[in-house]
């Protein structure tokens, strides 16, 4: 399904973001960095339930954590620095790019996320999080 005109204005803003923030480590072409941070091209963390990601950006998320064959053992830090609309706008463009075909996140969704999960002080586990498989 296209995106509205709302939701590819935050495709494009969500991209750049990405661009000046999350690209030194997942690179610019989404494959990830051995030994730094894991791909998000065609990642079940990334395109299964929306919730997943939005939890990753807010609190982190440490190893082992396993990313299509490969297990990493590493953290990612949390990014509280981004607002809703910002979160949204990045996790609309990773869901959207490089062929993904996955929902568009929205700003009432993260905000709604971020409220309930409020009083979390510490990096998300994968076995917390554990992502079905997108299909």
């Amino acid at each position: 399904m296209p995106l509205t005109a709302e939701q590819q204005a935050r495709f494009e803003k969500g991209k750049a973001i990405y661009a000046g923030l999350c690209a030194a480590c997942h690179q610019p072409s989404g494959t990830g960095l051995d030994g730094l941070a894991p791909p998000l091209v065609d990642s079940d963390w990334l395109l299964g339930k929306s919730d997943i990601p939005v939890k990753i950006i807010l609190h982190g998320v440490g190893g082992p954590i396993t990313v299509g064959p490969k297990v990493w053992r590493l953290e990612m830090p949390p990014l509280p620095i981004l607002d809703d609309e910002q979160i949204a706008s990045i996790l609309t463009y990773l869901r959207r790019e490089w062929a993904h075909t996955a929902s568009p996140v929205e700003p009432a969704e993260v905000a709604k996320i971020r409220a309930a999960n409020s009083g979390r002080t510490k990096a998300w586990t994968a076995d917390e999080l554990k992502p079905a498989k997108k299909k």
